[in-house]
Formats: structure tokens, C-alpha cells, sequence
């Protein structure tokens, strides 16, 4: 639990009243009916009430890491037999051909150092040691998350109501809103009660500035390529050094930024050039361990299923770009992969003729051949066991199949009509990310790769992955100490102190006087080096209203929504107040309750509707359709862009006729710059987030 550093700051409340260590008795003693939980590390603590939600449960999480681990063991085990216990001349041996002896005397070595300690076997030793090593570790983990998960098991069936049977459909918002309920007899934090914004702003505490440094290119991570200019890359192993240089450097105990970090701009290099010695020394190891493990997840994958190797996903990059701010991961993961088909249409509209041409030509050969050995085999089965070019039939079988299905993942059918526009424009409709450079220009080789270079292959990523392990050392010893000087003025003037959270990045705290833009809806106007860009700001404010319908936004909140005629009229917002959601031990599903029976119109004023006594549903509702209408409004301003199909339509929205704005031309000029709809035209219908 957060304490105060003044010991005259208040510490506690009663019936909404502050008191302080110096009150009287006789004041005290209403303070008995709150229960204090002594939580020391508050972030650590909502952390672990999020992931218990997403794992739905105990058991559920218990199995899966002990899961994880025992594959972690396998993998390793697995990796030190091939290291150290085969003997891979034995391959050539005549009696293998010959089908005279057997497979395991002859390739299975009697003992792991029979050839005595060459350097290859002390490099397969070190690598043992250290997988061994990070096993116990994970072991040590593992047996503390337990226990840390018991305790909050305890907490989500006392304090919560929600069983180990309820958490598997009960929604995060309805969590969080029972997580800011409680503290009325629970208190959690000293200083204050904390919100629905408060909580998640401390889950997501240190991801909110890498979302924020790279909205505003803070960070040089262009990986050299030979032959081509540098790449512009951030995977897993770039991140992990990220967490441990700055992002979990940068707090003290109190979630406060250390004043050594915001000042030592060498120590910040210093430590970039550290790890980067570190993952140089690590990286042979942490190649082979990935090499094992991804062959053996994924081979079995790709032998069932080859048509996966033309598949396509969001790169890591691409997560974090279109990642909005106090946006969890479970909402970013539907966001994406509810894009998917719309981002593989896209890609559609630009096929390589020649590509598609090649895959046919050999997919009508191999699927010839397979076809003719088949036909052999119908008349004499026994041919399966021959042999064939050294190879028996079957292994023939079975490699034209693979070959077959691969190359009809790269052949593309022209029954796609060729509307970039529209296409483009569906794919933002999830992803909320049109650059100013993309609009009205889907149709350019531009634009064509820079989307490619976000919505990857699989087999891209997987290579890109394996190639930032030798990367990461380069870019964390020559790239981003030239940045360092950046990154702490980055946090420096983006950094606000809020009681009873800590210093958070201020661009996550909404902080629209600060950061806001007009052209985005903001009613303040902040200085243009202080914005964010592309809006983010306030696309990640409307997202996050639309989300947790039970927040109440600030007051330069509700300004931005009312500024596009989406607000609840004065006092709307407090109408709503702490009766938007029914007690915590209703059984109602709040926010998963049907809405079919409201048929409003998106534009019609809210302020009329707040106060009739409605319930939690009515108010939820209520609350997203004003999100809804402000995008509308935004397109309809616009007049020109399809943005949503029948299967995105909101369940409060018209009819799908009634969405149908009108045909995309790619040559329409924008609108006029100081329109506030033209700015907000690419915060597309959002949420879907209503359902999660």
C-alpha cells in the first residue's frame, strides 16, 4: 500500500470523509468498518488481478504455467540429447541402408562426452548449465506466482463475489468496476479511492511510455540490412532489453522516476552497452534454445497445415504502433484479430503476378505427380512400401502434399475487385491507424509496403525473430545510446505525479490540456510539440470511455465528446454516477447484457435519457452509443467513406442500410484541416470492445 510522505497528509476515509493521524478518537473509531489490506506493491498487485481474470482462474493459470514450465524442461532435455547424446556419422552407416541393425545402437552415443571435451561439447555443456540454471529459477518463480495467485483467489471470492465458475464468463469492465466498488469497505489505496482509470493506468505504468516514445519516434531502432536500407525493428528480444534498460529502471520504490535516471544520461548509455555485451555473449544459446523450440511447436503445425507458411499476422512493431494508451492487451489482441480479414483483403488488391504464376505451375506439377503415384498405389497397394529413388512411395506421397498445399498459400485468384480504398479503409476501421500520408493514397506502392511492412508473413517474423538476436546487440550499442538524450527528455516532459498512482506518463493520464489538438476534437489547444500524433491522445481517450462505460471522464473529457454532440448533457456524466452498475452481488451480466431492445437514434441528446431511471444495461448502452454517434458523425461529415459492413455494426447502431454512407474515390481531395470531422474520420467505429 502507497502511504503518504507527509505524515500530515490524510491516510484514510470515512463516509467520504478524510481524516488524518492527528484526529481524535472518537473520529477514528467509524474507520473500524473498513477492512485494510496491506498491499505493498499496488502495481504488482492489479497486475496479478488482470492476468488471473485473463486466465480465468487458479486452476486454470496453476496448470498453464506448470504446463509452460514442463515444456521449458522438455525442450531443454531435448536440445541436450541432440547436442551431446547423437551421433550423426552413424547416418551413414551400411547397415542402415541395408535394414540390418538398429536405428538407436547405431546413432545413440554410450556416454555424452565419449569423444572427450572438445570445444563443441563445452559450448553444448555451458548451454545446459545456463538452461538449467534459468529452469530452477522459473521453478523458484513458479511455486511464488502460486502462492501470489492463492491470495488472489482469496480476494476474487471475498472481496470480489466472483468464484472460480464466474470468472470464466464475467468481463474485464465488470472486474474493474467491482475492483473501484469495493473500496468502499475494502481500502486498497491510502491516499484515495482509485478509478477505473487509476487501476489500469498502473497495470500499465512502464508499457504507456514505449507507446507514447514511439508515437513521437523517440527511439533509433533501425537494424542495418545488407543491401537495403536500415529496418525499422522492434521484436521480443529488443523489448525484453528495453524493460530491463529503461522502462524498469526509471522507478523507485514509490513509483516515483529516480532523479539519477532523468540526469545521467552516460549511465543510460553505459547500460545500453552493457546488455549489449550481455545478449552478444547470450545470443549462440538463446539462437539454439529458439531454433528447438520453435522447430518443435510449429513442425508439427506447419506438416499438418503448409498452407500456413503464406499466412500473415501483425509484427510486434505493428502491435505496439496501434497499440492506444491504458489499452490491455486483451482488447488490442480482439482489435487485430478482428482486422485479420480485412488487412488480408487488403493485401489482396496488389498480387504478384509472377509469384501466383510460379506457385500454380508447381503446385500442377507436384499435384500430378501425387496424383499419378496414388493411382499406382490403387492398383497395387503393396507399391506404399517400395522403394523409389532411394525413397519409399509414401515419403514421396508425403512431401508432394506438403509441396502442394505450400504453393497454393501463394496463389492468389483474381475475383478480388481491385477498391483499395475501401479495403483500406475497413482494416482502419479495427486498427484506428490512417497517417496522414496514407489517406487517399491506398492505392500507392507507398503506402502498399509500409502496410506489408506491419501485416508481416509468419515465416517473416519468425526469421525476422531469429535475426534480431544477433541485431539486438548492434542496436543497443551503436543506435540507441544515440537516442538516450531523447528518451529521458521524453520522460522528463511527459511525466505528471497523480496521488495515489505515482508519476505516470502524462499523455496516459489524458491529460488533454497539456497534450490536446483541436483538429482532433481536444477542446485545448496544447503547443504542437507537445501533441501526440495522428490524435492518439484522443483516439485512446474515446477508446478507453467506450470501454469502461462506468468511468467518469474529467471534465476536458466531456468537453471532447461534447464537442461533436456525443455528450450526455450537464450532469449526465454524474447521473450516471455509482448506480451505472447494480451491486456487487447482483447476477445480472451487466456488461454482456442484450441491448436489442433499444432502438435510439444514434444523434438523439442523451441528457434526455440519463435521468428517466434506467438501469445498469440502459446506462452502459447509453454510454457506448455516444461513442458510436461520434464516429458516425465524424464519417458522415466526411460523405464519402464506407466504413463499416453489416458484420461491424454496433448493437445499438440503424440498420445496415442505413450506414451505407456512400461508394470510396482515392482522387477525393480532404476536407479542410480545421474541420474537427476530418481529423476524427479515421476513429472509426471502435467497440466491439462492449462484447469483451
Amino acid at each position: 500500500m502507497d502511504f503518504p510522505d507527509d505524515e500530515d497528509e490524510p491516510i484514510g476515509t470515512t463516509g467520504g470523509r478524510l481524516y488524518a493521524r492527528n484526529d481524535t478518537h472518537e473520529q477514528l473509531l467509524d474507520s473500524e468498518s473498513f477492512d485494510w489490506e496491506v498491499v505493498p506493491n499496488l502495481d504488482h498487485f492489479f497486475t496479478r488481478v488482470y492476468r488471473y481474470w485473463e486466465e480465468k482462474g487458479f486452476w486454470v493459470c496453476t496448470i498453464a504455467q506448470v504446463l509452460n514450465l514442463l515444456a521449458l524442461d522438455f525442450t531443454v532435455v531435448i536440445s541436450g540429447a541432440l547436442l551431446l547424446g547423437v551421433n550423426y556419422s552413424g547416418l551413414q552407416e551400411e547397415c542402415l541402408k541395408k535394414d540390418s541393425c538398429d536405428i538407436w545402437t547405431v546413432m545413440i552415443k554410450k556416454h555424452p562426452l565419449e569423444d572427450g571435451l572438445t570445444v563443441w561439447n563445452l559450448l553444448s555443456l555451458l548451454y545446459l548449465v545456463i538452461c538449467s540454471v534459468y529452469c530452477v529459477l522459473a521453478l523458484a518463480h513458479l511455486v511464488m506466482e502460486v502462492r501470489g495467485l492463492a491470495e488472489i483467489q482469496h480476494f476474487f471470492n471475498q472481496k470480489l463475489g466472483i468464484s472460480e465458475r464466474r470468472i470464466k464468463t464475467i468481463t474485464w469492465p465488470e472486474v474493474l468496476h467491482r475492483l473501484v466498488q469495493v473500496q468502499r469497505t475494502t481500502r486498497l489505496c491510502a491516499s484515495r479511492d482509485l478509478s477505473e482509470h487509476d487501476i489500469v493506468s498502473r497495470i500499465m505504468r512502464r508499457e504507456n511510455y514505449l507507446i507514447g516514445m514511439l508515437n513521437l519516434g523517440v527511439l533509433a531502432l533501425n537494424a542495418p540490412v545488407m543491401g537495403a536500407r536500415p529496418r525499422f525493428l522492434l521484436t521480443k528480444t529488443l523489448e525484453w532489453n528495453l524493460y530491463w534498460c529503461v522502462l524498469d529502471a526509471m522507478f523507485d520504490d514509490n513509483f516515483r522516476i529516480k532523479a539519477e535516471f532523468l540526469h545521467d544520461r552516460a549511465a543510460l548509455q553505459k547500460r545500453f552497452q552493457v546488455m549489449a555485451g550481455l545478449n552478444l555473449l547470450m545470443s549462440p544459446f538463446l539462437l539454439a534454445f529458439l531454433l528447438m523450440y520453435f522447430f518443435m511447436k510449429k513442425a508439427e503445425q506447419f506438416y499438418h497445415h503448409p498452407s500456413s507458411l503464406g499466412a500473415r499476422y501483425w509484427s510486434p512493431l505493428a502491435k505496439w504502433k496501434l497499440r492506444e494508451f491504458n489499452e490491455l492487451p486483451h482488447f488490442l489482441n480482439h482489435r487485430l484479430n478482428a482486422s485479420n480479414e480485412a488487412a488480408e483483403k487488403y493485401i489482396s488488391q496488389f498480387p504478384l503476378p509472377a509469384i501466383s504464376h510460379v506457385a500454380r505451375f508447381v503446385a500442377f506439377v507436384a499435384g500430378s505427380f501425387a496424383a499419378l503415384l496414388l493411382l499406382l498405389t490403387l492398383v497395387d497397394g503393396r507399391l506404399l512400401e517400395r522403394d523409389l529413388l532411394g525413397r519409399h512411395v509414401v515419403w514421396w506421397l508425403a512431401l508432394l502434399g506438403i509441396v502442394l498445399a505450400a504453393s497454393r498459400a501463394f496463389i492468389v485468384e483474381s475475383t478480388t475487385a481491385f477498391d483499395p480504398e475501401a479495403a483500406l479503409t475497413e482494416v482502419v476501421t479495427h486498427t484506428h491507424y490512417l497517417p496522414r500520408h496514407w489517406r487517399g493514397r491506398a492505392h500507392t506502392l507507398e503506402v502498399q509496403e509500409a502496410f506489408q511492412g506491419l501485416f508481416q508473413f509468419k515465416a517473416v517474423l519468425f526469421f525476422e525473430e531469429m535475426a534480431s538476436i544477433l541485431l539486438t546487440p548492434l542496436l543497443l550499442y551503436f543506435s540507441l545510446p544515440g537516442c538516450a538524450g531523447a528518451i529521458l527528455t521524453f520522460v522528463e516532459q511527459n511525466t505528471v505525479h497523480v496521488d495515489g498512482i505515482g508519476d505516470v506518463c502524462s499523455f496516459s493520464a489524458f491529460d488533454l490540456e497539456r497534450h490536446g489538438n483541436r483538429r482532433y476534437g481536444s477542446p485545448v489547444e496544447a503547443p504542437k510539440a507537445a501533441r501526440s500524433h495522428q490524435g492518439k491522445l484522443e483516439k485512446s481517450f474515446l477508446s478507453f470511455a467506450a470501454a469502461y462505460p462506468t468511468w467518469e471522464p474529467p471534465a476536458p473529457g466531456q468537453a471532447l465528446v461534447q464537442a461533436v454532440g456525443a455528450a450526455p448533457a450537464a450532469g449526465g456524466w454524474a447521473a450516471a454516477g455509482s448506480r451505472i452498475l447494480p451491486p456487487l452481488g447482483a447476477s445480472s451480466g451487466v456488461l454482456g447484457g442484450s441491448t436489442s431492445r433499444f432502438r435510439l437514434h444514434p444523434m438523439q441528446p442523451v441528457g434526455d435519457v440519463m435521468d428517466v431511471g434506467w438501469g445498469a444495461e440502459e446506462r452502459m448502452a447509453v454510454s457506448q452509443m455516444q461513442l458510436h454517434s461520434f464516429y458516425k458523425a465524424a464519417r458522415g461529415a466526411e460523405n464519402s467513406l464506407h466504413l463499416e459492413g453489416a458484420h461491424d455494426r454496433h448493437p445499438l447502431a440503424p440498420p445496415a442500410e442505413s450506414q451505407q454512407i456512400g461508394p470510396e474515390h482515392s482522387s477525393r481531395p480532404p476536407a479542410p484541416e480545421s474541420a474537427i470531422a476530418e481529423r476524427v474520420s479515421e476513429l472509426l467505429p471502435m467497440h466491439k470492445y462492449g462484447s469483451l
